[in-house]
Protein backbone atom coordinates (compact mmCIF):
# COMPACT_ATOMS: atom_id res chain seq x y z
CA UNK A 1 0.00 0.00 0.00
CA UNK A 2 1.06 3.62 -1.02
CA UNK A 3 1.86 5.84 1.48
CA UNK A 4 2.54 9.37 1.99
CA UNK A 5 5.68 9.64 4.46
CA UNK A 6 6.03 12.65 7.06
CA UNK A 7 8.54 13.50 9.01
CA UNK A 8 8.51 15.50 12.86
CA UNK A 9 10.75 18.00 13.07
CA UNK A 10 12.41 15.84 16.07
CA UNK A 11 12.57 13.11 13.50
CA UNK A 12 14.63 15.57 11.03
CA UNK A 13 16.95 16.78 13.28
CA UNK A 14 17.88 13.32 14.33
CA UNK A 15 18.72 12.25 10.82
CA UNK A 16 20.27 15.73 9.49
CA UNK A 17 23.54 13.39 9.72
CA UNK A 18 22.80 10.26 8.07
CA UNK A 19 23.28 8.59 4.99
CA UNK A 20 21.26 5.82 3.37
CA UNK A 21 24.64 3.98 2.54
CA UNK A 22 27.47 4.88 4.80
CA UNK A 23 29.25 2.18 3.79
CA UNK A 24 30.16 3.51 -0.28
CA UNK A 25 29.88 7.54 -0.01
CA UNK A 26 30.00 9.06 -3.42
CA UNK A 27 32.20 11.31 -3.87
CA UNK A 28 31.59 14.49 -6.28
CA UNK A 29 33.29 16.89 -8.30
CA UNK A 30 32.33 19.81 -9.71
CA UNK A 31 32.74 21.40 -13.86
CA UNK A 32 31.09 24.21 -14.77
CA UNK A 33 27.21 24.85 -14.74
CA UNK A 34 24.81 24.00 -17.61
CA UNK A 35 21.13 25.29 -17.81
CA UNK A 36 18.62 24.18 -19.97
CA UNK A 37 16.47 27.31 -21.11
CA UNK A 38 12.77 26.58 -23.18
CA UNK A 39 10.04 28.05 -23.14
CA UNK A 40 8.75 28.62 -19.79
CA UNK A 41 11.59 27.62 -18.22
CA UNK A 42 12.99 29.82 -15.32
CA UNK A 43 16.90 30.07 -15.56
CA UNK A 44 18.16 29.85 -12.04
CA UNK A 45 21.45 31.03 -12.47
CA UNK A 46 23.45 28.06 -10.14
CA UNK A 47 21.35 25.14 -11.57
CA UNK A 48 24.41 22.68 -12.51
CA UNK A 49 24.99 20.04 -14.40
CA UNK A 50 26.99 18.02 -11.98
CA UNK A 51 29.35 14.96 -11.74
CA UNK A 52 30.41 12.10 -9.42
CA UNK A 53 33.29 9.89 -8.88
CA UNK A 54 31.80 8.03 -6.77
CA UNK A 55 32.14 4.12 -6.40
CA UNK A 56 29.82 1.92 -7.64
CA UNK A 57 31.52 -0.71 -9.94
CA UNK A 58 33.32 -2.60 -7.24
CA UNK A 59 31.79 -4.30 -4.06
CA UNK A 60 32.72 -4.74 -0.75
CA UNK A 61 33.97 -1.40 0.39
CA UNK A 62 34.35 -2.26 3.56
CA UNK A 63 35.65 -5.64 3.87
CA UNK A 64 36.49 -7.93 6.27
CA UNK A 65 39.82 -8.25 8.37
CA UNK A 66 42.22 -9.80 6.87
CA UNK A 67 39.73 -10.15 3.44
CA UNK A 68 40.97 -11.46 0.24
CA UNK A 69 41.80 -9.31 -2.56
CA UNK A 70 41.72 -10.85 -5.85
CA UNK A 71 42.06 -8.39 -8.11
CA UNK A 72 45.78 -8.77 -7.56
CA UNK A 73 45.62 -11.26 -10.15
CA UNK A 74 45.13 -9.68 -13.21
CA UNK A 75 45.14 -10.78 -16.83
CA UNK A 76 45.00 -9.61 -20.17
CA UNK A 77 41.02 -9.47 -20.36
CA UNK A 78 40.12 -8.20 -16.54
CA UNK A 79 37.00 -7.23 -16.79
CA UNK A 80 36.64 -5.07 -13.82
CA UNK A 81 37.48 -1.79 -15.71
CA UNK A 82 34.53 -2.15 -18.26
CA UNK A 83 31.73 -3.10 -15.28
CA UNK A 84 32.78 0.11 -13.90
CA UNK A 85 31.63 2.42 -16.53
CA UNK A 86 27.66 0.66 -16.05
CA UNK A 87 25.42 2.49 -13.75
CA UNK A 88 26.38 5.61 -14.32
CA UNK A 89 23.48 7.89 -15.63
CA UNK A 90 21.99 10.62 -13.25
CA UNK A 91 18.81 10.90 -12.00
CA UNK A 92 16.69 14.78 -12.91
CA UNK A 93 15.96 17.36 -10.48
CA UNK A 94 13.13 18.75 -11.73
CA UNK A 95 11.53 21.97 -9.88
CA UNK A 96 8.05 22.87 -10.51
CA UNK A 97 5.68 26.17 -9.75
CA UNK A 98 3.28 28.11 -11.25
CA UNK A 99 3.30 31.46 -12.08
CA UNK A 100 0.40 33.30 -10.14
CA UNK A 101 0.85 36.29 -8.22
CA UNK A 102 4.67 35.71 -6.96
CA UNK A 103 5.21 32.10 -6.98
CA UNK A 104 7.64 31.78 -9.87
CA UNK A 105 9.53 33.54 -7.25
CA UNK A 106 8.73 31.27 -4.44
CA UNK A 107 9.74 28.30 -7.36
CA UNK A 108 13.58 29.37 -7.72
CA UNK A 109 13.46 29.38 -4.15
CA UNK A 110 12.30 26.21 -3.45
CA UNK A 111 14.79 25.27 -6.32
CA UNK A 112 17.86 27.34 -4.88
CA UNK A 113 16.95 25.62 -1.77
CA UNK A 114 16.93 22.27 -2.83
CA UNK A 115 20.06 22.12 -4.61
CA UNK A 116 21.76 23.45 -1.41
CA UNK A 117 20.28 20.62 0.43
CA UNK A 118 21.59 17.73 -2.01
CA UNK A 119 25.13 19.37 -2.22
CA UNK A 120 26.12 16.28 -0.90
CA UNK A 121 24.88 13.99 -4.05
CA UNK A 122 24.35 16.47 -6.53
CA UNK A 123 27.59 14.65 -8.68
CA UNK A 124 24.75 11.93 -8.88
CA UNK A 125 22.00 14.37 -10.05
CA UNK A 126 21.14 16.83 -13.61
CA UNK A 127 19.72 19.91 -12.06
CA UNK A 128 16.96 21.57 -14.30
CA UNK A 129 15.71 24.86 -14.73
CA UNK A 130 12.27 25.53 -13.06
CA UNK A 131 9.77 24.27 -14.83
CA UNK A 132 6.27 26.76 -14.91
CA UNK A 133 4.06 24.73 -17.73
CA UNK A 134 3.08 21.60 -18.68
CA UNK A 135 4.42 22.15 -22.42
CA UNK A 136 8.14 23.58 -21.16
CA UNK A 137 8.01 19.95 -19.00
CA UNK A 138 6.91 17.92 -22.05
CA UNK A 139 9.82 19.66 -24.26
CA UNK A 140 11.97 19.25 -21.44
CA UNK A 141 11.86 15.88 -21.03
CA UNK A 142 11.57 14.57 -24.37
CA UNK A 143 15.18 15.55 -24.84
CA UNK A 144 15.83 13.47 -21.20
CA UNK A 145 14.88 10.47 -21.94
CA UNK A 146 18.16 8.56 -22.75
CA UNK A 147 20.47 10.82 -20.03
CA UNK A 148 18.22 10.64 -17.01
CA UNK A 149 17.38 7.00 -14.76
CA UNK A 150 14.51 8.40 -12.88
CA UNK A 151 13.20 12.04 -11.79
CA UNK A 152 12.63 13.58 -8.54
CA UNK A 153 10.23 16.43 -8.91
CA UNK A 154 10.26 19.21 -6.17
CA UNK A 155 6.80 20.39 -5.94
CA UNK A 156 6.65 24.30 -5.10
CA UNK A 157 3.31 25.63 -5.27
CA UNK A 158 -0.28 24.25 -6.28
CA UNK A 159 -1.34 24.40 -9.79
CA UNK A 160 1.34 22.53 -10.93
CA UNK A 161 -0.43 18.98 -11.32
CA UNK A 162 0.15 19.27 -15.37
CA UNK A 163 3.62 19.88 -15.06
CA UNK A 164 3.88 17.02 -13.00
CA UNK A 165 2.04 14.35 -15.25
CA UNK A 166 3.83 15.84 -18.34
CA UNK A 167 7.36 14.84 -16.61
CA UNK A 168 6.04 11.79 -15.33
CA UNK A 169 4.51 10.28 -18.31
CA UNK A 170 6.86 11.30 -21.07
CA UNK A 171 9.77 10.04 -19.01
CA UNK A 172 8.44 6.68 -18.27
CA UNK A 173 11.06 5.98 -15.63
CA UNK A 174 10.61 6.02 -11.69
CA UNK A 175 9.80 9.52 -10.50
CA UNK A 176 9.20 10.92 -6.43
CA UNK A 177 7.72 13.96 -5.76
CA UNK A 178 8.56 15.86 -3.12
CA UNK A 179 5.66 17.87 -1.81
CA UNK A 180 6.06 20.39 1.28
CA UNK A 181 3.30 22.06 3.77
CA UNK A 182 3.70 25.05 1.88
CA UNK A 183 1.81 26.97 -1.08
CA UNK A 184 -0.37 24.28 -1.88
CA UNK A 185 2.64 21.98 -2.55
CA UNK A 186 1.07 19.12 -1.24
CA UNK A 187 -2.84 19.74 -3.03
CA UNK A 188 -0.92 19.86 -6.08
CA UNK A 189 1.28 16.79 -5.45
CA UNK A 190 -1.94 14.37 -3.93
CA UNK A 191 -3.96 15.21 -7.42
CA UNK A 192 -1.35 13.98 -9.78
CA UNK A 193 0.00 11.24 -7.35
CA UNK A 194 -3.25 9.51 -7.34
CA UNK A 195 -4.09 9.54 -11.31
CA UNK A 196 -0.56 8.47 -12.02
CA UNK A 197 -0.60 5.53 -9.72
CA UNK A 198 -4.08 4.84 -11.15
CA UNK A 199 -2.62 5.00 -15.16
CA UNK A 200 0.33 2.38 -13.81
CA UNK A 201 2.95 4.67 -13.26
CA UNK A 202 6.03 4.18 -11.20
CA UNK A 203 5.63 7.00 -9.09
CA UNK A 204 6.14 8.02 -4.92
CA UNK A 205 4.96 10.62 -3.43
CA UNK A 206 7.58 11.90 0.17
CA UNK A 207 6.05 14.35 2.40
CA UNK A 208 8.13 16.59 4.51
CA UNK A 209 9.60 20.36 4.87
CA UNK A 210 12.45 21.36 3.00
CA UNK A 211 15.21 20.42 4.97
CA UNK A 212 17.50 17.46 6.19
CA UNK A 213 14.86 15.03 6.49
CA UNK A 214 14.68 14.98 2.81
CA UNK A 215 18.37 13.99 2.17
CA UNK A 216 18.03 10.53 3.33
CA UNK A 217 15.13 9.61 0.69
CA UNK A 218 16.20 11.15 -2.31
CA UNK A 219 19.68 9.37 -1.95
CA UNK A 220 17.82 6.31 -1.33
CA UNK A 221 15.49 6.96 -4.68
CA UNK A 222 18.69 7.77 -5.75
CA UNK A 223 20.39 4.62 -5.22
CA UNK A 224 16.88 2.88 -6.66
CA UNK A 225 17.02 4.17 -10.12
CA UNK A 226 20.91 3.43 -10.14
CA UNK A 227 20.31 0.09 -10.00
CA UNK A 228 17.26 -0.19 -12.16
CA UNK A 229 19.48 1.34 -14.85
CA UNK A 230 22.10 -1.13 -14.58
CA UNK A 231 20.01 -4.01 -14.31
CA UNK A 232 18.20 -2.78 -17.73
CA UNK A 233 21.59 -2.30 -19.48
CA UNK A 234 23.50 -5.44 -18.25
CA UNK A 235 24.42 -9.10 -19.69
CA UNK A 236 23.48 -12.25 -17.15
CA UNK A 237 25.29 -15.16 -18.51
CA UNK A 238 23.68 -18.63 -17.90
CA UNK A 239 26.13 -21.53 -17.83
CA UNK A 240 24.06 -24.78 -18.32
CA UNK A 241 20.91 -25.32 -18.03
CA UNK A 242 19.53 -25.36 -14.37
CA UNK A 243 20.20 -27.84 -11.77
CA UNK A 244 17.66 -30.60 -12.16
CA UNK A 245 15.91 -29.98 -8.56
CA UNK A 246 16.16 -26.27 -9.34
CA UNK A 247 12.49 -26.06 -10.49
CA UNK A 248 11.59 -22.41 -11.08
CA UNK A 249 13.53 -21.70 -13.87
CA UNK A 250 12.47 -19.02 -16.66
CA UNK A 251 13.23 -17.47 -20.11
CA UNK A 252 15.48 -15.08 -21.20
CA UNK A 253 12.77 -12.79 -22.94
CA UNK A 254 10.50 -12.47 -19.51
CA UNK A 255 13.73 -12.00 -17.07
CA UNK A 256 14.55 -8.64 -20.10
CA UNK A 257 10.86 -7.66 -20.11
CA UNK A 258 9.94 -7.63 -16.05
CA UNK A 259 13.99 -7.04 -14.57
CA UNK A 260 15.74 -5.89 -17.57
CA UNK A 261 19.41 -8.12 -18.02
CA UNK A 262 19.71 -9.68 -21.47
CA UNK A 263 20.45 -13.49 -21.11
CA UNK A 264 23.09 -15.23 -22.52
CA UNK A 265 23.37 -18.94 -22.23
CA UNK A 266 26.41 -20.76 -22.60
CA UNK A 267 27.08 -24.96 -22.84
CA UNK A 268 28.85 -26.14 -19.44
CA UNK A 269 31.94 -27.18 -22.08
CA UNK A 270 32.42 -23.74 -22.98
CA UNK A 271 33.36 -23.17 -19.18
CA UNK A 272 35.55 -26.31 -19.22
CA UNK A 273 37.64 -25.39 -21.94
CA UNK A 274 38.77 -22.01 -20.63
CA UNK A 275 39.54 -23.96 -17.46
CA UNK A 276 41.91 -26.02 -19.61
CA UNK A 277 43.38 -22.90 -21.11
CA UNK A 278 44.54 -20.99 -18.03
CA UNK A 279 48.03 -20.37 -17.63
CA UNK A 280 49.39 -22.82 -14.41
CA UNK A 281 52.27 -20.34 -13.31
CA UNK A 282 48.76 -17.94 -12.50
CA UNK A 283 47.00 -20.77 -11.24
CA UNK A 284 49.75 -21.77 -8.83
CA UNK A 285 50.46 -18.51 -7.53
CA UNK A 286 47.02 -17.49 -6.81
CA UNK A 287 47.13 -20.90 -5.07
CA UNK A 288 49.42 -20.43 -2.87
CA UNK A 289 48.03 -16.40 -2.03
CA UNK A 290 44.90 -18.62 -0.75
CA UNK A 291 46.60 -20.57 1.65
CA UNK A 292 48.61 -17.89 3.46
CA UNK A 293 44.75 -15.87 3.70
CA UNK A 294 42.81 -18.63 5.52
CA UNK A 295 43.05 -19.40 9.17
CA UNK A 296 43.19 -23.59 8.26
CA UNK A 297 43.09 -25.67 5.19
CA UNK A 298 41.46 -28.82 6.18
CA UNK A 299 40.49 -31.25 3.54
CA UNK A 300 41.65 -29.10 -0.22
CA UNK A 301 44.85 -30.73 -1.27
CA UNK A 302 47.21 -28.67 -3.20
CA UNK A 303 46.12 -30.04 -6.69
CA UNK A 304 42.37 -28.81 -4.99
CA UNK A 305 43.19 -25.06 -4.39
CA UNK A 306 45.54 -24.66 -7.64
CA UNK A 307 42.02 -25.98 -9.30
CA UNK A 308 39.76 -23.89 -7.18
CA UNK A 309 41.69 -21.08 -8.45
CA UNK A 310 41.82 -22.14 -12.54
CA UNK A 311 38.11 -22.04 -12.01
CA UNK A 312 37.86 -18.72 -10.92
CA UNK A 313 40.61 -17.17 -13.21
CA UNK A 314 37.99 -19.22 -16.48
CA UNK A 315 34.91 -17.87 -14.70
CA UNK A 316 36.41 -14.54 -14.95
CA UNK A 317 37.50 -15.14 -18.43
CA UNK A 318 34.30 -15.90 -19.18
CA UNK A 319 32.94 -12.98 -17.94
CA UNK A 320 35.16 -10.39 -19.59
CA UNK A 321 35.28 -12.33 -23.23
CA UNK A 322 31.21 -11.46 -23.25
CA UNK A 323 30.40 -8.38 -20.78
CA UNK A 324 29.01 -9.95 -18.64
CA UNK A 325 27.44 -8.15 -15.15
CA UNK A 326 26.89 -11.72 -13.67
CA UNK A 327 27.20 -15.42 -13.88
CA UNK A 328 25.06 -18.26 -12.59
CA UNK A 329 26.60 -22.00 -13.55
CA UNK A 330 25.52 -25.58 -13.05
CA UNK A 331 27.97 -25.77 -11.18
CA UNK A 332 27.63 -29.87 -9.79
CA UNK A 333 28.72 -30.43 -13.49
CA UNK A 334 32.02 -29.58 -12.77
CA UNK A 335 32.71 -32.32 -9.93
CA UNK A 336 33.10 -35.07 -12.13
CA UNK A 337 35.68 -32.86 -13.40
CA UNK A 338 37.24 -33.16 -9.40
CA UNK A 339 35.98 -29.29 -9.59
CA UNK A 340 33.76 -26.85 -8.03
CA UNK A 341 32.90 -23.25 -8.63
CA UNK A 342 32.98 -22.47 -4.78
CA UNK A 343 36.23 -20.54 -4.98
CA UNK A 344 35.47 -18.90 -8.30
CA UNK A 345 31.99 -17.51 -6.95
CA UNK A 346 33.59 -16.16 -4.14
CA UNK A 347 36.10 -14.62 -5.68
CA UNK A 348 34.13 -13.17 -8.78
CA UNK A 349 31.45 -11.76 -5.84
CA UNK A 350 34.30 -9.88 -4.48
CA UNK A 351 34.96 -8.18 -7.36
CA UNK A 352 31.56 -7.36 -8.01
CA UNK A 353 31.43 -9.93 -10.90
CA UNK A 354 28.32 -11.14 -9.29
CA UNK A 355 28.49 -15.15 -9.67
CA UNK A 356 26.06 -17.76 -8.63
CA UNK A 357 24.74 -21.21 -7.85
CA UNK A 358 23.14 -24.27 -9.93
CA UNK A 359 22.19 -21.81 -12.89
CA UNK A 360 19.54 -20.66 -10.29
CA UNK A 361 17.95 -17.68 -12.15
CA UNK A 362 15.32 -16.77 -9.96
CA UNK A 363 18.22 -16.42 -7.05
CA UNK A 364 20.56 -14.55 -9.65
CA UNK A 365 18.63 -11.65 -10.53
CA UNK A 366 17.87 -11.65 -6.72
CA UNK A 367 21.10 -11.14 -6.06
CA UNK A 368 22.13 -9.16 -8.95
CA UNK A 369 19.11 -6.75 -7.75
CA UNK A 370 20.47 -6.18 -3.76
CA UNK A 371 24.17 -5.62 -4.69
CA UNK A 372 23.25 -3.27 -7.71
CA UNK A 373 21.04 -1.52 -4.87
CA UNK A 374 23.97 -1.31 -2.25
CA UNK A 375 26.99 -1.94 -3.93
CA UNK A 376 28.07 -4.66 -1.81
CA UNK A 377 27.97 -8.81 -1.77
CA UNK A 378 25.58 -10.41 -1.54
CA UNK A 379 25.52 -14.37 0.09
CA UNK A 380 23.17 -16.66 -2.09
CA UNK A 381 22.17 -19.87 0.77
CA UNK A 382 19.88 -22.52 1.35
CA UNK A 383 17.28 -22.29 3.88
CA UNK A 384 18.70 -25.42 5.83
CA UNK A 385 16.34 -25.16 8.93
CA UNK A 386 13.75 -23.31 10.68
CA UNK A 387 13.05 -23.12 14.82
CA UNK A 388 9.40 -21.70 15.21
CA UNK A 389 9.92 -21.83 19.16
CA UNK A 390 12.92 -19.18 19.16
CA UNK A 391 11.56 -17.89 15.34
CA UNK A 392 15.08 -18.50 13.92
CA UNK A 393 15.81 -19.74 10.21
CA UNK A 394 19.53 -21.19 9.52
CA UNK A 395 20.94 -20.91 6.26
CA UNK A 396 23.92 -22.15 4.62
CA UNK A 397 26.43 -22.85 1.62
CA UNK A 398 29.92 -23.65 0.30
CA UNK A 399 30.56 -20.14 -1.04
CA UNK A 400 30.11 -16.83 0.16
CA UNK A 401 32.25 -13.82 -0.79
CA UNK A 402 35.33 -13.35 1.26
CA UNK A 403 34.40 -10.12 2.04
CA UNK A 404 31.40 -10.60 3.81
CA UNK A 405 33.27 -12.76 6.33
CA UNK A 406 34.09 -11.17 9.98
CA UNK A 407 37.46 -12.53 9.71
CA UNK A 408 39.27 -14.48 7.03
CA UNK A 409 42.11 -15.60 10.36
CA UNK A 410 39.19 -17.37 11.35
CA UNK A 411 37.98 -18.91 8.56
CA UNK A 412 38.65 -22.38 6.64
CA UNK A 413 39.36 -23.84 3.44
CA UNK A 414 37.17 -26.58 3.10
CA UNK A 415 36.13 -29.15 0.83
CA UNK A 416 32.69 -29.02 -1.18
CA UNK A 417 29.84 -30.47 1.49
CA UNK A 418 28.11 -32.64 -0.44
CA UNK A 419 30.75 -33.75 -3.00
CA UNK A 420 33.82 -33.58 -0.30
CA UNK A 421 35.84 -32.38 -3.67
CA UNK A 422 38.02 -29.60 -4.33
CA UNK A 423 37.28 -26.55 -2.21
CA UNK A 424 34.60 -24.84 -0.11
CA UNK A 425 34.83 -21.78 2.23
CA UNK A 426 33.41 -21.82 5.65
CA UNK A 427 33.69 -19.12 8.04
CA UNK A 428 31.92 -16.52 10.39
CA UNK A 429 29.35 -13.89 9.45
CA UNK A 430 28.92 -10.11 11.01
CA UNK A 431 26.82 -10.35 13.88
CA UNK A 432 24.39 -7.65 12.54
CA UNK A 433 21.17 -6.67 11.25
CA UNK A 434 20.54 -8.42 7.44
CA UNK A 435 18.05 -8.66 4.75
CA UNK A 436 16.63 -11.93 3.53
CA UNK A 437 15.21 -11.35 -0.11
CA UNK A 438 14.43 -13.88 -3.09
CA UNK A 439 12.71 -12.64 -6.24
CA UNK A 440 9.76 -15.42 -7.72
CA UNK A 441 6.57 -15.96 -9.23
CA UNK A 442 5.73 -17.59 -12.56
CA UNK A 443 6.29 -13.73 -13.77
CA UNK A 444 8.66 -12.84 -11.74
CA UNK A 445 6.18 -10.52 -10.26
CA UNK A 446 6.57 -10.89 -6.49
CA UNK A 447 9.13 -10.74 -4.18
CA UNK A 448 9.73 -11.95 -0.18
CA UNK A 449 11.39 -9.41 1.91
CA UNK A 450 12.45 -10.29 5.40
CA UNK A 451 14.43 -8.58 7.97
CA UNK A 452 16.42 -10.05 11.19
CA UNK A 453 19.27 -10.26 12.96
CA UNK A 454 22.71 -13.07 13.11
CA UNK A 455 22.72 -14.18 16.06
CA UNK A 456 24.85 -16.95 15.32
CA UNK A 457 27.41 -18.39 12.29
CA UNK A 458 30.05 -21.27 11.64
CA UNK A 459 28.36 -23.60 13.95
CA UNK A 460 30.36 -26.13 11.97
CA UNK A 461 27.19 -28.06 11.58
CA UNK A 462 28.78 -31.49 10.26
CA UNK A 463 25.31 -31.66 8.29
CA UNK A 464 24.94 -28.81 7.07
CA UNK A 465 26.92 -26.87 3.81
CA UNK A 466 30.15 -25.21 4.74
CA UNK A 467 28.93 -21.66 5.43
CA UNK A 468 26.02 -21.39 8.27
CA UNK A 469 24.52 -18.88 9.87
CA UNK A 470 21.47 -18.41 12.06
CA UNK A 471 19.28 -15.46 11.57
CA UNK A 472 16.70 -14.29 14.49
CA UNK A 473 13.40 -12.87 12.63
CA UNK A 474 11.75 -9.68 12.65
CA UNK A 475 9.03 -11.30 11.24
CA UNK A 476 7.26 -14.66 11.86
CA UNK A 477 9.42 -18.06 10.83
CA UNK A 478 5.88 -19.43 9.75
CA UNK A 479 5.16 -16.56 7.60
CA UNK A 480 8.58 -17.22 5.86
CA UNK A 481 7.79 -20.52 4.83
CA UNK A 482 4.28 -20.04 4.13
CA UNK A 483 5.11 -16.87 1.20
CA UNK A 484 8.50 -18.57 0.33
CA UNK A 485 9.01 -18.49 -3.16
CA UNK A 486 11.90 -21.01 -3.59
CA UNK A 487 14.79 -22.59 -1.62
CA UNK A 488 17.77 -20.25 -2.50
CA UNK A 489 17.60 -16.83 -0.77
CA UNK A 490 19.89 -13.94 -0.46
CA UNK A 491 21.06 -12.63 2.28
CA UNK A 492 22.37 -9.00 2.78
CA UNK A 493 23.84 -7.15 5.53
CA UNK A 494 21.82 -3.75 6.68
CA UNK A 495 17.94 -3.30 6.71
CA UNK A 496 17.23 -3.16 2.55
CA UNK A 497 13.70 -2.99 3.32
CA UNK A 498 13.05 0.77 2.16
CA UNK A 499 14.94 0.28 -0.89
CA UNK A 500 13.75 -3.05 -1.79
CA UNK A 501 9.98 -1.88 -1.08
CA UNK A 502 11.20 1.22 -3.72
CA UNK A 503 12.49 -1.02 -5.92
CA UNK A 504 9.51 -3.36 -6.51
CA UNK A 505 6.91 -0.03 -6.71
CA UNK A 506 8.72 0.90 -9.54
CA UNK A 507 9.30 -2.72 -11.13
CA UNK A 508 5.31 -3.44 -10.59
CA UNK A 509 6.55 -6.29 -8.51
CA UNK A 510 4.17 -7.51 -5.68
CA UNK A 511 6.10 -7.84 -2.17
CA UNK A 512 5.47 -10.49 -0.14
CA UNK A 513 6.89 -8.58 3.40
CA UNK A 514 7.39 -11.05 6.64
Amino acid sequence: MDEIKAKSRSSRTRESNKSINPRNPDKTIFPSPSNIHNAGVAKLGKASDLRSDGPLGLLGSNPSPGAFHPISHTSSSNPVPRMLGRGRMKVGLFTVSSTLAGQLEIGKGVALQLSNLLGEIRGDLKVLDLITSAKAAENVTKSLRNEISGAIIAVATGGTEGSIMAITTNLGKPVLILSNPFNNSLASSQEAYAVLREQGSGVKLFYSSLDSSVIPEVKSFVQVCKAIHKLEDCKLGQVGEPSPWILTSKDGDLIKKRVGPELIRFEVGELLDLIKKVNPDEAKGLAEELKGKFGEVIEPSERDLVNAARVYLAMRELISKHSLSAITVRCFDLIKHDLTGCFGMSLCNDLGLLAGCEADLDAMLTMMIVSFLTGEPCWMANVARIDEGANKVTLAHCTIATKMLANLKRSALRSHFESGKCVGIQGPLRDVKVTIARLGGGGLEEMMIATGKIVRSDMRDPSLCRTQVEVKLDGEVKDFIAKTLGNHHVLAYGDLKPMLLDFCRFKEIEPRVI
